[in-house]
């Protein structure tokens, strides 16, 4: 049984690497109302998700402000965020979505990326056939 006064989540918050991919995936389970997602690199070419996504993701993380980047249009809400390492991610989202959470969520995740530049190896899918 833990202390009372020790917290229950870590404050350390990730600590493994993720690939482009694998980031994408990991912030699909996180969040709900999701429509589509990209990871980019530091120059804007699509590492991971929806290509088509790509071009308007760049353009609102070019030259903009640390932090999350937010673009309302008629297809959703376009977050975007740039980690320390010049990777991005970018979610289009719906009416549903907690922005403050896919924020907090976009921040730590990209952070957390791995360019493909210092990946060692790919990690496999997390599919069932794999397990």
């Amino acid at each position: 049984m833990r202390e009372s006064s020790t917290g229950v989540l870590s404050p350390l918050g990730m600590t493994t690497p993720l690939t482009p991919t694998l980031a994408l995936a990991y912030l699909l389970e996180l969040s709900i109302d999701v429509r589509a997602a990209v990871v980019l690199d530091a120059a804007g070419g699509v590492l991971a998700g929806e290509p088509e996504l790509g071009p308007r993701a760049h353009a609102l993380l070019a030259g903009g402000p640390a932090g999350v980047q937010v673009e309302h249009g008629p297809d959703g809400t376009l977050f975007a965020a740039r980690g320390d390492h010049g990777a991005g991610i970018a979610v289009l989202a719906g009416d549903r979505v907690f922005a403050p959470l896919l924020s907090h969520d976009l921040l730590r995740t990209v952070d957390a990326v791995v360019p493909a530049s210092r990946q060692k190896t790919e990690i496999p899918s997390l599919s069932r056939e794999n397990l």
